[in-house]
C-alpha cells in the first residue's frame, strides 16, 4: 500500500512557506505560480522527513544543476515532466491533479530553486 502525503495550508502558513522557499522576488509570474503549487503539492514530502518511508523523497533544490535526476534519468524538462505526470515509486501521479500549464509553472519554479 502506498501512502500519499498532503499538506493543508492556511493562508498564513502558505504565505510563510512561500516567503521561506529560498527564491527571491525576481521570479516571473509563471515561476511564482509554480512556487505556490510546490508549496501545495510537493513541499510536504520533498522538504519534510518521513521516517515511516523506506526511502525518503529527494530534496529538489538544485535539481536542474545536476546532470541526472535522483532516478538516474537525465535532468531535463521532459524527464521532470514525465515524473510529475506519471509519478515514480511512492510519488503519486499528478496527471489528474495538475493542468499542463501548472506542470509548466512548477518546472519553471524547480529551475529557480537553487
Amino acid at each position: 500500500m502506498t501512502r500519499h502525503f498532503t499538506a493543508a495550508f492556511g493562508p498564513g502558513l502558505l504565505a510563510g512557506a512561500i516567503l521561506l522557499s529560498g527564491c527571491g522576488p525576481s521570479l516571473g509570474q509563471d515561476a511564482r505560480q509554480g512556487r505556490v503549487l510546490f508549496a501545495m503539492h510537493c513541499e510536504a514530502c520533498h522538504e519534510g522527513e518521513h521516517p515511516e518511508l523506506h526511502k525518503q523523497p529527494p530534496k529538489l533544490v538544485g535539481l536542474f544543476q545536476k546532470q541526472t535526476l535522483p532516478s538516474g534519468a537525465p535532468a531535463t524538462n521532459a524527464e521532470v515532466r514525465k515524473t510529475i505526470i506519471e509519478g515514480r515509486g511512492t510519488m503519486p501521479a499528478f496527471d489528474q491533479r495538475l493542468s499542463e500549464k501548472e506542470v509548466d509553472d512548477l518546472i519553471k519554479y524547480l529551475h529557480a530553486m537553487q
